[in-house]
């Protein structure tokens, strides 16, 4: 059967570089870098391109993994051009997946991840359709500029990550490490690679992070999962803190630079 263009598994997913509009929005996209290293972007994005990759590998292995996993398909009706959907309930979350990326849903909030770049949209989700072909028809994506969005959308990206790590670790149990490499071939990536230890290794960079927007006090390794509290404290506007690598300026309380991950702050 003939792949269809912008499939999870089709060569032609790659034209969607070109038609997400909102990746050209340098601006935006800059926002990113003012809370969160440009490495720790760098390293997510590298690492979820070939797990989308290794997605569509799932998907042609024996019965189909995303299927025995749980997934539901659903295809473009009538021959229309776009990419299967993939869709997961597990308790409260939904994980939603296509060859263009992933959305990754509670109760209330969403997030929507873009295949090739790290520029992570927060999503109304009463206003998500029930069936998506193409990213042109995820609507509201919002790029979060407060610190409570801001947050949100940090809290949801560390739990689509530990979903990644769960899923991982569940191929390695039903397929091996063996498929896995193979299926990996050709990525860039010096076997044997452990995508479920990646996204372990990178969920620990993001403690750090939420404490620029949550109050000091707080336990980050446990709370970075916990639902958002609204009575959230703002960052001082005060910046007394240099960073002695780059030269970013920071408030008195943080103690890291969030833009290089340098630790050498001085007052």
């Amino acid at each position: 059967m003939k792949t269809r263009p912008f499939s999870i598994t089709g060569k032609f997913v790659e034209k969607l570089k070109a038609t997400e509009q909102d990746s050209t929005e340098e601006e935006d996209n800059q926002s990113y870098s003012k809370y969160i290293p440009k490495y720790i972007q760098k390293d997510w994005q590298r690492f979820f391109t070939k797990q989308i990759y290794a997605f569509g590998k799932d998907i042609l292995y024996e019965k189909n993994l995303l299927l025995e996993y749980g997934f539901s398909k659903q295809r473009p009706p009538n021959n229309e051009q776009g990419t299967s959907q993939y869709s997961l309930t597990e308790q409260d979350d939904q994980i939603i997946l296509w060859g263009f990326g992933m959305i990754f849903a509670t109760k209330n909030d969403a997030i929507f991840l873009w295949r090739h770049e790290f520029i992570p949209k927060l999503l109304d989700t009463n206003s998500l359709p029930s069936h998506i072909w193409e990213p042109e028809q995820i609507p509201k994506r919002i790029v979060p500029k407060t610190s409570d969005e801001k947050l949100l959308m940090l809290k949801l990206l560390v739990k689509s990550i530990k979903w990644l790590k769960k899923y991982e670790e569940w191929v390695l149990t039903t397929s091996g490490q063996t498929y896995r490499d193979k299926s990996l071939k050709g990525q860039h990536l010096s076997p044997p690679v452990r995508l479920d230890k990646k996204w372990s290794e990178l969920s620990e960079k993001f403690p750090k992070i939420l404490q620029t927007l949550q109050p000091p006090e707080q336990d980050y390794n446990a709370g970075a999962l916990e639902p958002l509290k609204t009575n959230l404290t703002k960052k001082s506007q005060k910046t007394k803190k240099v960073c002695g690598a780059c030269g970013d300026s920071w408030p008195e309380e943080v103690s890291f630079c969030p833009s290089c991950g340098w630790e050498g702050l001085a007052c």
